[in-house]
């Protein structure tokens, strides 16, 4: 009932602020068991994906961030859950695997922190949890990448990738071999994510400025 309640009041105003556009939406699982991630630049992200999806992302969000009883609030409203980033809990673990095993869709930022450069687009690394829960979960990964940080009134976006699916003798049960192996897919995946968005955006603002080009040799006649 919150989010629905939040998504009423508060998503219109926020999408406002920091308008997004999302591109291949169309290349989300139709089921709701599945791992959405992204690289991460700020806290208002998790919000970001919320919002922009109108979907209850299950995500962990650092426990610091719950302090602020109201921002903390809307956080848990949203599908966010505190977690420890010095010493993770074991409860921790099994809550988000018990949401895959109830069918429902969780939220990681797999590099475990904030990206405070956006400038080059490149991530930090990623740590391998994200693939121990897609293979304990059953579950595949949804890549996305954010093309930047958001920032008041300027235009961002977001590209969704095709499924990824753990790779191994026993996708269930993965050797430190096989999970190493599919992080580094999962990395290339999403280099290959961030060109896409690239190239699309690269390609638009060439027809924009072709556009704007025959404007002005049209007005100067």
């Amino acid at each position: 009932m919150f989010f629905v309640f939040a998504y009423i009041v508060l998503s219109i105003p926020f999408m406002l602020f920091y308008p997004t556009k999302v591109i291949h939406k169309e290349r989300l699982p139709k089921t709701k068991k599945y791992i959405g991630t992204s690289n991460h630049y700020s806290n208002l992200d998790s919000i970001l994906y919320a919002f922009n999806f109108r979907r209850k992302f299950r995500f962990m969000a650092k426990k610091e961030l719950f302090k602020n009883k109201l921002f903390g609030a809307v956080l848990k409203g949203l599908g966010g859950y505190p977690v420890d980033r010095e010493h993770p809990s074991p409860s921790v673990y099994k809550q988000t695997l018990g949401y895959l095993k109830d069918n429902k869709t969780v939220f990681i930022f797999p590099e475990g922190t904030r990206n405070k450069d956006d400038s080059t687009g490149e991530m930090l690394s990623v740590k391998s949890g994200i693939v121990t829960f897609a293979s304990r979960g059953e579950a595949d990964i949804v890549p996305m990448v954010l093309y930047r940080k958001s920032k008041l009134f300027r235009k961002n976006y977001i590209i969704v990738g095709e499924p990824f699916k753990i790779q191994g003798v026993n996708p269930k049960k993965l050797t430190k071999e096989e999970t190493e192996a599919n992080v580094k897919r999962y990395e290339q995946t999403m280099k290959d994510l961030r060109l896409e968005l690239e190239t699309i955006l690269n390609s638009k603002n060439k027809k924009l400025a072709k556009k704007e080009a025959k404007k002005l040799e049209k007005n100067s006649k």
